[in-house]
């Protein structure tokens, strides 16, 4: 994960010039989407455990008009398709498993000057609502935004999350569990399921005013179920030639039922680059012991923004009650074909034999000339369980033609 600001919601620029015409507008829409097929598999160690594969193909569709007086509209589809696959354990049931298709967008949007309004299904890439897309069917949500850039160097948001659109319609995950998921999901991409009884209010800021230095902050509230709390700063010496950086950050969660403590999580990373190798070193901790609540990281399965994310398991466990987690990489990038990244990851968790060490290599290729927007990539993890008996071998591979 970047240590740079995620960033508000992810709008763009609307296609086109400003238009004289509504019948203007849509002549100067722009189309974009994607071809893709992915194949994940994982094999396991453990008495009783069967391994799983998948093998599933699909895309997405978008489309944007040009502005009419500052407004403009925009849609995406996404469909996914099962070839094949042997899961008798249902692994894939949550996030793969889907035959259908979803209108992931469907958004009208508003600049003036400074300021945008973005309103209905979107995508949104914020610190603790945020969007996975590493699967065929990337979530979504139905949230309405106002950002402004009024203050020179800040962007200032607050918004309102009404809806989650989930992987498939048999996603649940516990640390969302004031999302009305479906009950009986049929194996089709997930729908619109509503967030708590009020939705969730959201407010955010990043500043980057000092030299070098990038500041932000995440504030949301889900009425009567928890209020989550971000921030972060990342301070890069970018005068030094190895252009070294240092990062802290900081969760924060007040959870509203009284049987639940407060908890938190602060995390440190470090890093510099030597002749194009990026070097880094990370470390986060959660507050409390093994049966306090865990860390609430937000709204979405892209919430794992933590300096000990990782691959296979999202390093979702340095969110739980007192865990610490320990991160060395290194990465490599050649020019835009080529990158590569090598992490290896330690939850050490409170429990007796619970305890993870996760490795991953993560490798992508852009291909060139006529293949141009061509791109294949693979995941390959390796989870070592204390207790070996979930030990496991994951792998993910992914070819995209974007166009």
């Amino acid at each position: 994960m970047s240590l740079a600001v995620l960033g508000i919601a992810n709008t763009g620029a609307i296609a086109g010039d400003d238009a004289a015409t509504v019948v203007e507008a849509f002549a100067k829409g722009k189309t974009t989407g994607s071809l893709r097929t992915y194949y994940f598999g994982q094999s396991f160690e453990g008495d009783g455990l069967n391994d799983a594969d998948i093998w599933v193909n699909g895309g997405h569709l978008k489309y944007e008009t040009g502005k009419f007086h500052g407004i403009g509209l925009g849609a995406e589809f996404q469909g996914s398709f099962v070839g094949a696959k042997d899961d008798d354990d249902n692994r894939y049931a949550m996030d793969m498993d889907a035959d259908g298709a979803v209108l992931s967008e469907a958004y009208l949007q508003y600049n003036l000057g400074n300021t945008e309004f973005k309103g209905g299904r979107q995508h949104i890439y914020l610190p603790l609502v945020l969007n996975s897309g590493t699967r065929m069917i990337k979530e979504s949500f139905e949230g309405y935004f106002l950002n402004n850039t009024d203050i020179p160097d800040t962007i200032v948001s607050i918004g309102w999350v009404r809806q989650y659109q989930t992987r498939t319609d048999k996603s649940r995950y516990p640390d969302n569990w004031f999302v009305d998921y479906e009950d009986d999901g049929s194996g089709e991409p997930g729908g619109f399921y509503d967030v708590g009884d009020d939705g969730l209010f959201s407010a955010y800021l990043k500043n980057n005013s000092l030299s070098n230095l990038i500041v932000q902050a995440h504030y949301t509230d889900v009425p009567d179920e928890v209020v989550g709390f971000y921030s972060d700063a990342v301070y890069t010496f970018a005068e030094v030639p190895l252009k070294p950086f240092v990062g802290a950050q900081l969760y924060y969660t007040s959870y509203d039922d009284a049987a639940n403590d407060d908890n938190s999580l602060t995390g440190f990373k470090a890093g510099l680059n030597i002749s194009g190798v990026d070097l880094f070193v990370a470390y986060t901790t959660a507050g409390g012991s093994a049966d306090d609540a865990r860390v609430y990281r937000g709204l979405g399965v892209g919430c794992a923004y933590q300096y000990t994310e990782a691959t296979a398991t999202g390093g979702l466990l340095a969110f739980e009650a007192g865990t610490d987690s320990y991160q060395a990489g290194i990465g490599y990038n050649f020019e835009k074909s080529f990158s590569s990244r090598l992490r290896f990851t330690n939850f050490d968790r409170p429990a007796d034999l619970t305890d993870l060490d996760e490795y991953g290599l993560n490798l992508v290729y852009n291909f060139g000339g006529s293949l141009t927007n061509l791109s294949m990539s693979a995941d390959f993890s390796v989870l070592d369980f204390s207790d070996n008996q979930k030990d496991a071998i994951d792998l993910r591979t992914r070819l995209i033609y974007s166009f």
